[in-house]
This record gives C-alpha cells, structure tokens and sequence, in this order.
C-alpha cells in the first residue's frame, strides 16, 4: 500500500483533490496558494528554453548522422511527421467540435491580467521566426526563433563533422541536465497542482469538474481514432492484416497503458515487434528506438487538445495564423519531448507560450494529465510499431507467416 501511495501520479491526484476541496472550503480568499502555484509555473518556464534547444539539436544531430540517413532514415522521418500531423488534425477536430472549455470564462474570474497578443500579417510572422539575436530570444521566452536557432544550430554542428563533436556532446549533456531538473521540480508536482487548483476552484467553484471529463474524452476519442482508423489504413495500404499487429503489440500496449511511458515500454516493444510480428531486428532497432524520441503521436494529440482547451477557457480565440503555430509547435514538441510520465505538462508549457497563451492554464490540466498520458502513450507505441512493420514490408525485411500467425496468447 505504501509503495501504491508513493507513485508520482498518484500523488498528484492526491494533491487535485485536496486542492479541490479546500478551493471549495475556502473559496474566493485563497491568495496564498495562488503565490504557490505562479512559483511553480515560473519553474516549468525557467526550462523552456534549454530543454527545447537542447533536445532539438541533439535529435536533428543524431537523425543526420550520415550512417543513419538514407532511404529508411528518410521514409521514417517522414512517416512520422506525416502521422503526427494527421494526429494533430484529428485532436483539433475534436477540440473544435467538443469544445471542452467553452464557458469557464477564466479570463476575469482568475484574476489573472492577460492581455491577447496583437494580430501579425503573415509576413511579419515569417520575419518574426527569424531571430536577430539567439540570446535575446531566450531572455523573452520567444520558443519559436529558438526552435529555428536551434535548426540551424544543429545543420552548423552536422556540416562541422569532427570539430562539432564536442559541442554535439556537450548539448547531450545539457539536454540530460535538464530533464533531470525537470524531474526534480516535478517532484513539486503534487504540491503546485494543489495550489494551482485550490486557487482555480476557490475563483470558479465545482464548473471545473464537467468539462475536464470533456477534455479527457476529446483525447481517448481522438488517440482511438487514430490508433483503429489511421493506423490500420497505414497496415491495408502495405498489404498487411490488421489484427495480427494489435495481437503482436499487446503486452507492450498494457506496459504502455499502466507505465504512462512509451520510452520505458521500447524494450517490450521491440520484442512484440521482432517475436510477434516478424520484422527484422535490424528495422525494429532502428525505426522504433528512433520513434521513442521522435514519434509522439499521442503527445502530438494531447498539445493540441490542451491548447484549444485553454483557449476556449479563457475565451481567447484563435486565429488561422494561430493554428498554423499551433500545428507547428506540437510537432515540434512531440519530436522534443522525452516519453516518459509528466513530461507532457512542461511541453505544453512551449506550446502554451509560443501560441500568446497564459501558462496558468496548465493548473487546469495538471490534475488529469497522467489519465490523459495513459492512452497518450499507447498511441506513441502502436505508431513506432506501425512505422516499424511498413518500412520492414517495404524493405522485404520481414516474415509475413510470423506476423499473419500472431495470436493472443503469444
């Protein structure tokens, strides 16, 4: 029982519902936990800026070592963007047609002085993503002039070869030092989500509750969508069965499920792959440890939802340029994010920010974000699998009596 108690999770959803109840208790006079929860938003967006030019130089780095690059490196970038992409647009979907924050009006009954960034034409956001100077972007958190600093900061060290090796490991480092932060202030997880709430339902009252559930429903409706619908067209466009893939993948999808950790389940999802469904070991090595760094199609899905959610909280709306951001930064963030539990809420803190969105909306998030990241997670591991068996059937390096044969009790 002690050891239940203490998982992370839990105790954030120990810290929800305390700060539930007391915001109900206490009501409208609760400014000492309002203090609590700004400091821990601060700490989410002390990491913004590294983590995010950290992680995406690393990655870009390692996908264009020339040993990796070539026609599977290439198709498997690109089937992973393409299915985030399509994971982005049905989540939005969903969250236009749902519409769980519709209503809450946050805006004035937080308190909270937010004003809308004023429209930009198309050109001057296309100037605007040009950074005049990197350390002035990351002095004013502006994560999208990073996030190009950081491409070409990564095509500099690759066209460097051996003189940016050194640079190259020394960003790996930074990346690590950073996820470890962001490990060590999720710790103050469960305490920053009691406040925030504490503070969020002493403003709004119980109206909290409904549309959460909502919002935990655009998400389990848009990931088995794109889990039942997507990639089974992904499996009939390569001449393959559809239920020996999910008979193969299944002890990974319930790790997945359980862990909330695509990263920690790669293990269990290169075996289903190999022993389940036939594909090569060199392919499964390579394409699925490759997707649990880039591939988060249900991370992908998750920002998007939790941004328009926020959004229509706050009674923000979004404009065309705004989703285009949108589809932009969650790519992004799905490639940059690390797959395992929590690391969702500071992703979405990238995205909140880049969008002109007011951080203390991830308050209302916090709570419910591991249910969310349950399914989330599933998804990320049936699309590593899913690349993995396609670019296998094209490259003939896989055994379709092995796969055709999978059964459940395997």
């Amino acid at each position: 029982m002690k050891s239940w108690i203490k998982k992370p999770w839990i105790k954030i959803l120990i810290g929800l519902v305390l700060g539930v109840t007391i915001g109900l208790i206490v009501g409208k006079d609760i400014e000492i936990f309002n203090v609590a929860g700004k400091i821990f938003i601060d700490l989410l967006r002390m990491l913004v800026g590294l983590i995010i030019f950290s992680s995406l130089v690393v990655g870009i780095c390692h996908i264009n070592d020339p040993k990796k690059l070539g026609r599977i490196g290439l198709t498997t970038f690109a089937f992973y963007a393409i299915t985030t992409v399509i994971a982005i647009a049905i989540g939005l979907v969903f969250a236009f047609v749902i519409k769980p924050g519709v209503g809450l009006n946050l805006k004035h009954s937080l308190g909270i002085n937010f004003t809308e960034p004023t429209l930009m034409s198309w050109s001057d956001f296309i100037l605007s993503l040009v950074p005049k100077n990197p350390f002035t972007s990351f002095t004013e958190g502006n994560v999208l002039q990073i996030i190009v600093f950081a491409v070409l900061f990564a095509l500099g060290i690759t066209i460097s070869g051996e003189r940016g090796k050194p640079v190259l490991s020394f960003l790996e480092s930074v990346a690590e030092i950073m996820y470890s932060l962001a490990h060590l202030i999720m710790r103050l997880a469960p305490i920053g989500v009691f406040a925030l709430m504490a503070s969020a339902i002493g403003s709004t009252g119980i109206r909290l509750i409904y549309p959460l559930a909502k919002f935990l429903a655009c998400n389990y409706l848009a990931c088995l969508i794109q889990i039942v619908v997507i990639f089974s067209l992904i499996l009939r466009y390569a001449k393959l069965e559809i239920s020996p893939f999910f008979k193969g993948m299944k002890d990974a999808i319930v790790v997945a499920f359980s862990t909330s950790s695509s990263s920690a389940t790669l293990p269990v999802s290169l075996e289903c792959a190999r022993d389940h469904l036939g594909v090569s070991k060199d392919v499964a090595g390579f394409v699925m440890s490759l997707g649990s760094t880039v591939n988060m199609n249900g991370a992908a899905i998750g920002q998007a939802i939790s941004a328009v959610f926020i959004a229509q909280a706050y009674g923000i709306p979004l404009s065309a340029l705004k989703i285009v951001t949108l589809f932009v930064i969650s790519l992004v963030s799905a490639i940059g994010a690390a797959g395992v539990p929590g690391t969702g809420l500071i992703m979405l803190s990238v995205v909140l920010n880049a969008m002109g969105l007011p951080l203390e909306g991830i308050a209302l998030l916090a709570g419910v974000d591991r249910i969310r990241e349950m399914i989330s997670s599933v998804v990320n591991v049936l699309g590593d699998a899913a690349a993995a068996v396609f670019i296998a059937k094209r490259e003939k390096q896989i055994d379709e009596d092995q796969y055709h044969h999978t059964t459940w009790l395997e």
